[in-house]
Order: C-alpha cells, then structure tokens, then sequence
C-alpha cells in the first residue's frame, strides 16, 4: 500500500489567488496539482473588502483543492504561511481512500 494520502482545502480571498497559486506552482513535489474553485466565505471572521461583499455579506473567495501525501501537508502548511501576502486563508484536511486517473 503507498503512502497514506489525504484532500487538502484551501479558501482565500479572491485578490490573492494568483500570489496563493504561484506559491503551489513552487512546490511541485509536494503539490502535483490542485484544481481552483470560485465560493463565497461566509463567517464572523470574514473581512469584507467591497461594497458588494458587504451588501452580500460574504466574501468572494476561492477554494484549492489537492490530494498530497499526509506526510507533506506540514511543510505545504509552513512554506503558505511563510510566504503568503494574506494571512485570511482557511484550510481543512480529510482522508483520502483512493486516488487515481481514469483511462
């Protein structure tokens, strides 16, 4: 059996994700891919930068998603941190039972 494999989330607000994109394109070995989605944050800790998030009440955001090795999402963690223009991210880890492409 290979490594213990799990789903890595991402939610950030929608002015840093090519800063947030760009730090994952760096890291290739721990992150081979990862899809991007277009959500909306809603919350008590939302900081709601224009007017329309704040009419809506929420904040536009997007979502990475990637399935890593357990064993790298720390270091993924860390290097985010590090070098992240914003600290407003989010993020969530659930196991993974399978992955894989199909033919």
């Amino acid at each position: 059996m290979g490594p213990s494999l799990c789903k890595l989330s991402l939610v950030c607000p929608r002015d840093i994700r090519t800063a947030l994109a760009d730090i994952l394109d760096d890291l290739p070995d721990a992150v081979p891919g990862y899809t991007m989605l277009d959500a909306e944050g809603r919350g008590a800790d939302m900081r709601l930068a224009t007017a329309g998030e704040r009419v809506r009440g929420a904040m536009q955001a997007v979502q990475f998603v990637m399935i890593l090795p357990r064993e790298a999402v720390a270091g993924v963690l860390d290097v985010i941190a590090a070098r992240c223009p914003r600290r407003q991210i989010a993020y969530w880890i659930e196991p993974v039972e399978d992955f894989g492409r199909l033919t």
